[in-house]
């Protein structure tokens, strides 16, 4: 009877050794998401408003337009669910960062739950833009700005920085006057603050106007339901359209929205030359990853 339950007891820690080495329970790679049609910005995470998204998206088309040293696009998600860096290859990859046969992508990815960051390059952008100086734009940009939650900033800086190193210029370093820094905090920071709490202010007040639309026609038609991917298409429709012609009744939108995403997104629509998505290739590894 002793040798029998030693023998079972083996057999069982063996059985939870197999299973540790094998990785059960380990977390898997998250699906990489559906590249954005009218966008080069897909902000899973939900940290920007929808004013925010279209000025880092407006930012990327500007640049793109004036350059074909590099194309960025951005993803924010909750949880890439393992390697940030073989997560952002796959959609970099995926999306086909960059313009056919020139590999001049450029992936900036951010993942809220594991705060973490990452840059991917592909082969062609990294004789421009190469992985150390993707490096210092994730510790002396991106990484302060997302720990003080300041995401919207972050990245307006970031990609704009990217363009700027792979046009072969640096971003200005001029000195710091400490005589004005009482000014500058003072005065300076007041009125930031004031238009950015504005902003914020009235995002969050179209976003519950559109939220209780929904509800409203929910309440109303216990059938009717929008996918999570739908209700952010409302918000940001209802956030852009205001005027007495807009749809606010999201069952009429709905069809609309199916048959146009573009017209009732409220999303800017980008020209080919705008976006970063060309049919790019060649992510190999390069860049530079980071947490915050």
């Amino acid at each position: 009877m002793t040798i029998i339950r030693r023998a079972g007891g083996a057999a069982a820690a063996l059985t939870i050794l197999l299973l540790a080495l094998t990785g059960c329970g380990s977390s898997e790679p998250a699906t990489v998401p559906e590249r954005p049609a009218e966008s080069n910005v897909l902000d899973l995470a939900d940290v920007l408003t929808p004013a925010e998204e279209q000025s880092l998206n407006a930012l990327i088309e500007e640049r793109n337009s004036g350059t074909d040293n590099a194309r960025v696009a951005v993803l924010t998600v909750e949880n890439s669910g393992g390697s940030i860096e073989d997560y952002s290859r796959s959609v970099a990859t995926e999306w086909e960062v960059g313009d056919a046969g020139a590999d001049n992508g450029v992936l900036v990815v951010a993942d809220t739950a594991e705060r973490e960051l990452r840059i991917e390059t592909a082969d062609g952008v990294r004789q421009q833009f190469s992985d150390d100086e993707a490096a210092t734009v994730i510790e002396d940009v991106l990484e302060p700005a997302f720990a003080d939650e300041q995401y919207a900033e972050g990245l307006i800086e970031a990609v704009d920085q990217i363009y700027l190193y792979a046009d072969g210029q640096e971003p200005v370093q001029e000195p710091f006057n400490w005589e004005i820094l009482a000014w500058v905090v003072g005065v300076g920071s007041a009125v930031i603050g004031l238009i950015i709490y504005l902003v914020s202010a009235d995002s969050r007040r179209r976003r519950r106007i559109a939220d209780e639309e929904i509800r409203g026609a929910e309440e109303k038609d216990p059938a009717f339901r929008l996918t999570e991917e739908q209700r952010k298409a409302y918000r940001k429709y209802r956030y852009s359209k205001r005027d007495n012609d807009a749809v606010n009744y999201p069952p009429t939108w709905l069809p609309l929205y199916i048959a146009n995403p573009a017209l009732y997104s409220g999303s800017t629509p980008s020209t080919q030359s705008g976006s970063s998505f060309g049919g790019g290739g060649g992510f190999t590894g390069g860049g530079a990853s980071g947490k915050y």
